[in-house]
């Protein structure tokens, strides 16, 4: 277990109290019941993807105003280009979120790795709302046009799949196989 563990008498402490956990609920109803979801681990996740958030987008700026001209600049590139960036930022994260979660919640089976993904991703999109919401009284007036909204509506969707899959599959690549569990 040492060479599995990094050989941290805490992680082997761990990894023991799970088992006699999971042992004794074997042996008083014949197998397991339901998820086994740490919250610890999810909140570990919702942590994790949020603070890379921060750290990408951190980057995203600084790279952006140093390479960008604002004299020459075509604003609908620089926007467009933005846009991408903090895209491939939150699938990073959220993937990245989604792994830690079932690596700290020592997940090995998929319906738990895929519940503790979506947990992640629910976690942190409300967070990101409320921290979105908290700031809109700084967002100037606007006009409402319906064609536009539209479009909005329908790649808001789209971006809001691919981020709970994104979220999913890190989480499934962050569970613990079968040569870890012995």
């Amino acid at each position: 277990m040492a060479s599995v563990m990094g050989g941290s008498p805490y992680a082997e402490r761990r990894v023991g109290e799970r088992r006699r956990v999971t042992n004794n609920l074997v042996a008083r109803t014949g197998g397991l019941d339901g998820l086994r979801v740490s919250w610890g681990g999810v909140w570990g996740g919702v942590l994790v993807s949020l603070g890379s958030l921060i750290l990408l987008s951190a980057l995203g700026v600084a790279v952006g105003v140093t390479a960008v001209d604002p004299n020459t600049a075509d604003a609908q590139r620089v926007a467009a280009i933005a846009g991408i960036w903090g895209a491939a930022s939150l699938l990073a994260s959220l993937f990245l979120g989604g792994m830690v979660s079932t690596r700290t919640g020592m997940v090995y089976d998929r319906a738990t790795g895929m519940f503790e993904g979506v947990l992640v991703w629910v976690v942190s999109v409300l967070l990101m709302a409320a921290f979105a919401g908290s700031g809109m009284s700084f967002v100037p007036e606007f006009t409402f046009d319906p064609t536009a909204s539209r479009a909005a509506a329908w790649i808001g969707l789209g971006a809001l799949v691919l981020s709970l899959l994104s979220a999913v599959w890190g989480a499934m690549a962050g569970r613990r196989g079968a040569a870890e569990r012995a």
